[in-house]
């Protein structure tokens, strides 16, 4: 099977895009606000709150960085006008990042500033490690201003456990998340299961210290583990949630935590960009593309 899938991924980029619409479309929550609004809406009625992200990072230019400032900043008056419970996350590179530090200071202000009109979160992800100091630098100065922001941990980098030990407070937000971008070895912990292990000392520390925790996994033995601890320590649900991205098939877990009365939330990608994020996406996991091709072959034999 494994290689089965390695073989779908070396021959998705020479497929057509509207194939890989149909093959990556469970991870895309659509193009439109519109489609996503309504995505949002369908998640909220089923129990899940929601983090929303545009795809792209990394523009070329400054009118294409504000384009996208103002994007984020409408919605969240669109998320407010619909009564939705849901938050967002931007990539500072694409905001403008890459194009000087006043520049993105002041895309990321008027973020905050649309944020804070509407009384919303609004979280920093983490990019590869040449941004890690810039990301934490700006998470900081914003903090000062705006309280409800946070920031993404990636627990396969080794400096993370210091990050977590400085940043970490009673108002402190955090994702912490495996990390997906390839590091040198003296900077990333290779082995899987060491990566495991720093992701659960991570969760542990970060509530220990007093703060709230982003769980973004969908390892069920990360998720098992990391719950049992909870439990077994009686830490309150108001201090951390589940954090899942949207599309992947562990509905039956996902139902469990909310029976349970956990909060979990779904990352919910979308916008015109999602043909490099899909490709990059299955990419990353095989496993996925072989699971989602076989269910559209399934679907397409029910028809006939």
């Amino acid at each position: 099977m494994k290689l089965i899938n390695k073989l779908i991924i070396q021959i998705i980029p020479f497929l057509p895009k509207f194939f890989v619409r149909i093959v990556a479309s469970p991870y895309i929550a659509g193009i439109s606000d519109e489609e996503m609004l309504k995505n949002v809406k369908n998640l909220n009625d089923k129990g899940f709150d929601v983090a929303i992200d545009i795809l792209g990072e990394h523009v070329d230019t400054k009118e294409e960085a504000i384009e996208v400032t103002q994007r984020y900043s409408k919605l969240y008056d669109e998320i407010a006008s619909h009564n939705l419970s849901a938050n967002i996350s931007i990539k500072l590179t694409h905001i403008g990042q890459d194009l000087g530090e006043d520049f993105v200071i002041k895309n990321l202000s008027n973020i905050i500033d649309a944020a804070q009109k509407n009384n919303n979160f609004l979280r920093l992800d983490m990019e590869n490690t040449p941004y890690t100091d810039h990301t934490i630098r700006l998470y900081k100065m914003m903090k000062k201003r705006y309280s409800k922001i946070g920031v993404v941990i990636q627990s396969y980098l080794k400096r993370s456990m210091n990050d977590i030990k400085e940043l970490s407070n009673n108002d402190f937000n955090v994702r912490i998340c495996k990390g997906i971008y390839v590091e040198k070895d003296e900077l990333a912990i290779k082995d899987y299961n060491a990566i495991r292990e720093s992701f659960i000392d991570l969760v542990k520390e970060s509530i220990k210290s007093g703060s709230y925790v982003g769980i973004a996994t969908h390892d069920e033995f990360l998720i098992d583990e990391i719950y049992h601890w909870l439990r077994e320590k009686n830490i309150s649900k108001d201090k951390y949630e589940f954090q899942v991205l949207h599309g992947v098939p562990m509905k039956r877990k996902l139902n469990q935590l909310l029976k349970d009365g956990n909060k979990v939330r779904v990352y919910l990608p979308y916008g015109e960009n999602w043909y490099d994020y899909s490709v990059r996406r299955l990419k990353e996991n095989p496993k996925m593309a072989g699971y989602i091709i076989k269910n559209l072959f399934t679907s397409i034999l029910r028809l006939k």
